[in-house]
């Protein structure tokens, strides 16, 4: 019977994902029960003064931060999993014979060359010699251009990012993307603050570059003016970028531009060039991001010394290679990368780095292999009813919205009903026939990165062709799940759709308030301040009224004020713009899971299960941050830290104060009923 029950669901995810009804998102036969609470819940905290700890103040206090971690998560509890599978998966291609499948010899050569650290370590800078000779011999302004394209070609990103992508004014076409770059710091806001935190970390990086430059051959007198050199290039080009908050505003990074059009106003870049890449599409128009960072990098590779330039393309690449070079420019890499921005003591072990490096680098390669030996064939019909039932639930409250006109409402529902999923794994797979590896790990790694240039998902190889809609932008085991808005899509790889996330075996309502939740965070996606300046096919397009998008951004600055109002670390306090995005999804998501839960027999039977299904929800969002991790998220990150997360979801949610009828106006979290935003 278990047999027969396999094979079927197995058909079922296979061809019929997508079709199921939502009334199937039962699992048949025994489920495991929700755990009974009790001493896992902190009772010296009052869940209405600060619900995350009450919940996850066991599990945090039992997790310490291991040594060789920004921070430890339920997500970092998967994707551990995940790597110890995937280091399974990889040891066993490098012991196979040579005979074997070619992909499998594929997998095993990358993971030995990057494990023979002897051989790493002997080689040094040699599998980036002829680079480095290339980036010597620049003598004019053109081969300036034509070098930072050779590294682009190469895999490296000294100055900007070069993609296919889609069109956002017209979602059918896929065009090159240039999105700005340069930058060794994690934003441009870091050349810029002078508090004295700020000055400590703008100084270390200084050292970081001479160190670089030393372990190059430099001498320490040499490499500390040439640190002092390639600081200043770095900082002229991060005042061309847009600040976080601008960077989240479509209006603001959607700039088409035809090839003639950009040949005159930024005749430096090399337009040309870019554009004949060989085994690029043809290039006609380019997505600018940032047109204002371009102007400022046109401008420094007019007038910038061709020496400074000389001596930041050096650096960058050799900085960029340092987790493929040998150990002493790993060590640096990771000292100023890892310990001096986020307190990290130790590097991971060996095997991990490997791991993650060839599951990036070679992502489907990886990645079928994982499908075929770890993932549950049950898996991608059952999320694709709980998808279902989740857009009907969405749906349903969109036709009760009153805030919202009926002109906009029709809009909003048709864009809802077009949303498409992708669930575990593509159905197409890269072809990896033309990629060769060298030998050496760093050669491996250029081999890999050129060939997905070219290639991959968003080879360039695609520019100027229809967007097929059958590709998969990250590779299966990734951990972490996204909404396309220049496709109106979600996806949710296999890596992300295990325990304790979900569960095919177990009470649906802990899978609503895990896997629910993030569901209907992507979902909600597609209509937080960003999403909702897409149409339903993708394109940048205003389809609300006037009235309507005001009385949005009326209920949205709830959020905000909310917010801004939580304290991360003292005196540091969340950014309620930078972070309304994610806010407004994690507000959204909770709600239509847990009101699509409410709809299956597990949620209408009980009424009191609403509180183990609310005692559920912080599960997904347990997690022990390093304070220097934690500061940067709050200055960077559009994520708010996880504890706000919770507490900034839950009590906005008139149902969460029935199934606690403990919590009332005198507790710190409590929020009266005309705080609450109402939004979706």
């Amino acid at each position: 019977m278990k047999h027969v029950l396999l094979t079927f669901l197995l058909i079922t995810s296979l061809f019929c994902a997508g079709c199921m009804n939502p009334a199937e998102t039962e699992v048949p036969g025994n489920v495991t029960p929700a755990p009974v609470r009790g001493s896992d819940l902190n009772e010296s905290v009052h869940p209405g003064d600060d619900f995350y700890a009450y919940v996850n103040d066991a599990w945090m206090a039992a997790h310490p931060i291991p040594a060789d971690r920004q921070y430890y998560a339920i997500f970092t509890e998967i994707s551990d999993g995940v790597d110890d599978d995937l280091r399974a998966l990889l040891e066993d291609a490098a012991a196979a014979p040579e005979s074997a499948d070619r992909n499998i010899t594929l997998l095993g050569d990358f993971y030995r060359s990057g494990m023979d650290s002897g051989t790493i370590d002997r080689e040094g800078l040699a599998g980036l010699s002829d680079l480095l000779v290339t980036i010597d011999a620049i003598d004019s302004r053109s081969g300036l251009a034509n070098v930072t394209i050779v590294l682009l070609d190469q895999g490296f990103c000294p100055v900007y990012y070069y993609w296919a992508g889609v069109n956002p004014e017209d979602s059918a076409v896929m065009v090159p993307a240039l999105y700005q770059g340069g930058l060794g710091l994690p934003d441009r806001d870091y050349y810029f603050r002078n508090d004295t935190e700020s000055i400590e970390i703008q100084d270390a990086y200084r050292e970081h570059i001479a160190r670089v430059l030393v372990l190059a051959g430099e001498s320490s007198e040499q490499a500390a003016a040439d640190a002092e050199a390639v600081y200043g290039m770095e900082k002229a080009l991060a005042a061309g970028h847009l600040g976080s908050e601008e960077c989240r505003d479509p209006q603001k990074t959607t700039n088409v531009h035809t090839l003639a059009e950009l040949e005159e106003r930024y005749p430096a870049v090399g337009w040309e060039t870019l554009a004949a890449i060989p085994g690029s599409g043809p290039v006609s128009e380019v997505h600018i991001y940032q047109p204002g960072y371009v102007e400022g990098l046109n401008s420094l590779l007019e007038t910038a010394p061709l020496e400074d330039w000389k001596i930041y393309l050096r650096y960058r690449l050799i900085d960029q290679a340092s987790l493929y070079l040998s150990t002493s420019f790993e060590e640096e890499h990771f000292a100023f990368y890892e310990t001096g921005l986020y307190g990290v003591p130790e590097m991971k072990p060996r095997w991990q780095r490997v791991v993650n490096t060839e599951s990036e680098l070679l992502g489907d390669l990886v990645g079928r292999a994982y499908v075929a030996e770890y993932v549950d064939p049950r898996t991608r019909g059952m999320v694709s009813g709980m998808f279902l039932a989740i857009r009907e639930t969405f749906d349903e409250r969109m036709e009760n919205l009153t805030w919202m006109s009926e002109p906009t409402k029709v809009a909003a529902r048709e864009k809802l009903a077009a949303m498409g999923e992708k669930i575990a794994y593509p159905d197409q797979w890269t072809d990896y026939s033309g990629l060769n590896l060298p030998g050496s790990y760093v050669e491996n790694v250029r081999a890999a990165k050129a060939h997905s240039f070219i290639h991959g998902p968003e080879g360039l190889e695609k520019v100027g062709g229809p967007v097929d809609p059958s590709i998969w932008f990250i590779p299966p085991q990734t951990v972490n799940a996204f909404y396309d808005p220049g496709q109106n899509e979600m996806v949710f790889p296999a890596g992300i759709l295990q325990p304790p996330i979900f569960d095919p075996d177990r009470d649906p309502a802990l899978n609503y308030a895990a896997l629910g939740w993030v569901i209907g965070h992507e979902m909600t996606h597609g209509f937080d301040d960003q999403g909702r300046q897409y149409d339903r096919d993708g394109n940048v397009k205003d389809w609300w009224t006037e009235e309507d998008a005001a009385n949005f951004n009326d209920r949205t600055a709830l959020l905000v004020a909310e917010y801004n109002a939580f304290e991360a670390l003292p005196g540091l306090y969340v950014n309620g713009n930078l972070t309304l995005g994610e806010n407004i999804a994690d507000f959204g998501g909770l709600t239509l899971a847990y009101h699509a839960w409410k709809k299956t027999e597990s949620g209408s039977a009980d009424p009191a299960a609403d509180r183990e299904f609310f005692l559920a929800a912080p599960y997904l969002w347990r997690s022990n941050d390093r304070e220097d991790s934690l500061r940067n998220l709050v200055l960077t990150d559009p994520h708010s830290p996880e504890k706000f997360r919770v507490n900034g979801v839950l009590f906005n949610i008139p149902e969460f104060y029935e199934a606690f009828p403990e919590i009332g106006p005198d507790n710190a979290l409590y929020r009266e009923v005309e705080e609450r935003p109402v939004i979706w």
